[in-house]
């Protein structure tokens, strides 16, 4: 980079969001922009201090944070480079957590950390096709596929329907095996929404992340082969470990 562009303007200087954090940003859409493509390298720390007006140290949190976020990868006397793309989760109606773990070649480890009940809110009830105030299974496990990527999960199930369940998870370590053992062989996903939020303390830790650090939520919505539902489920990432993909092919 032989010209340096002036981004100081960029910054808002008196906000309350520190300058390594909006440096942090900018560079972070540029790499999902395609201005840094995977494997190019990034200006060097003094070509990005003398492009933003900025000292070292902010420069250096800068990128710090984009390595803990998987997005570059610093190479000691080289610089720092744009990481290979992360696993792509891709969202079609088969879309199962299984799926990831034969990519990564993994066996089933889900690994149950609590189960409790509560009866169905409205909200709750409307998804699942129930009547308010049914009794429900709730379940948070953490599950790992290999290559970083894991997740920490919320499953919500009719309690009538599907008691057992929990405890054919905790054996299997799979809710695919569990939901099999519990006579649901095929199920499919009908509904998915995808947010971003902060972490709560338990996922924080559970998933070794900063508490301060933005996760990926996916809630989705299961039926079986009859098109009744199954689960309301809440699949909680980190960012930078899954990319999601969405095809026009795959939208019914």
């Amino acid at each position: 980079m032989s010209d340096i562009v002036d981004f100081s303007a960029l910054l808002q200087r008196s906000s309350s969001v520190p300058l390594w954090r909006q440096i942090e940003t900018d560079l972070t859409v540029d790499i999902q922009n395609g201005v840094y493509g995977p494997g190019d390298k990034l200006p060097s720390e003094q070509e990005l201090v003398n492009s933003y007006g900025v000292n070292r140290h902010t420069v250096r949190m800068a990128l710090a944070n984009l390595a803990g976020s998987r997005l570059v990868v610093a190479h000691r006397g080289r610089g720092v480079f744009v990481a290979e793309q992360p696993f792509e989760y891709r969202l079609s109606r088969d879309a199962k957590w299984s799926e990831v773990e034969r990519h990564f070649d993994a066996k089933p480890n889900g690994r149950l950390l609590e189960k409790y009940e509560r009866p169905a809110t409205r909200h709750l009830a409307r998804l699942l096709a129930l009547a308010e105030g049914t009794d429900l299974l709730i379940t948070e496990s953490v599950r790992e596929a290999g290559g970083g990527v894991a997740t920490y999960g919320y499953h919500i199930f009719e309690k009538a329907r599907f008691a057992g369940l929990p405890e054919a998870f905790a054996r299997s370590k799979s809710f695919t095996l569990a939901l099999i053992e519990r006579g649901v062989d095929k199920f499919f996903r009908a509904s998915t929404w995808i947010d971003c939020r902060l972490p709560r303390p338990r996922e924080s830790e559970v998933l070794n992340i900063p508490i301060e650090k933005p996760v990926v939520v996916m809630s989705y919505l299961d039926c079986d082969a009859d098109g009744l539902p199954v689960l309301y489920g809440h699949a909680v990432m980190p960012t930078g470990a899954v990319r999601i993909r969405i095809d026009s092919a795959d939208i019914a």
